[in-house]
Parts: structure tokens; sequence; C-alpha cells
């Protein structure tokens, strides 16, 4: 997979999952069974739907700055430094999101939907991963 062809599909997933979790965010939380823990009507219920909206909103952020990123990437100009070291941000990224989605699972969510998230999160890593490993053999 080239680099721009992932950077696009990271990004348009953010995107996606942004949009889902900043309007329908009591809805998504529901998915991974977090507001089966809450009345419906209690203040932690809106606590949570808020906090979910505000995931909605990074994740859409930084979907439109991978994009922006892809942008720059497939400039001639820009070195393979500059491309090694944002692979590398977005493997750490993935990295840390998998841990965190995977605790969050076995600990927490325990349904099918979190296993969506970890396994989204460790395909990107390893695919990012493949690409640090790809491009060191390049250069």
């Amino acid at each position: 997979m080239k680099q721009s062809t992932l950077l696009l599909v990271n990004a348009i997933i953010f995107i996606a999952a942004g949009i889902a979790f900043a309007l329908y965010g009591p809805l998504m939380i529901n998915f991974f069974g977090i507001l089966e823990l809450a009345d419906a009507t209690s203040t932690t219920y809106w606590y949570v739907a808020s906090f979910a909206r505000l995931y909605g909103a990074i994740l859409f952020g930084f979907g439109f700055l991978i994009w922006a990123v892809r942008g720059l990437l497939e400039n001639p100009q820009i070195s393979a430094d500059a491309r090694r070291r944002t692979l590398l941000a977005l493997l750490l990224a993935h990295l840390i999101s998998l841990f965190v989605a995977f605790i969050q699972q076995v600990t927490i969510w325990i349904n099918p939907a979190g296993w969506i998230a970890v396994a989204t999160h460790l395909v990107f890593l390893a695919l990012f991963a493949y690409l640090m490993i790809a491009g060191s053999r390049k250069g």
C-alpha cells in the first residue's frame, strides 16, 4: 500500500468516525455499551454524551489534519526525513490508541464494537510499521 493511500484511508475513517461521534455521541457510546452504566436521565449520561461529542470533534480535526499532511507529503520537495517522522508520529498514535482501546475492551466495553476499535488501530499500526520498514529499506 502506498503512503498516500494509507493516509487517505486513515483520514476518511477519522473524519467519518468524528462526524458519527460529534453528531450522534449518545448512539455511538451506546454502541460500545457505555450508556448501559448510566440512566438516560442522569447527569452522568450527559457528561458521557458531551465527552463523546468532544472526542468526535477531535477525530474530525485529526482526520482533516492527516488529509492535509497527505497532500504535503506528496510534494517532491519534502524530505524523506519529514515523511519518516510523519509516519512515526502516526504509528505511535495508533500504538497508544491500540493499547487504550484494548484495555477498555477487556475491562469495560467487553463487546464486539470494542474489538472493531482494537482491530482498526491494529491494522493501521501494522500498515504504518510496514511503510516505515519498507521506507528504511529504500533509503
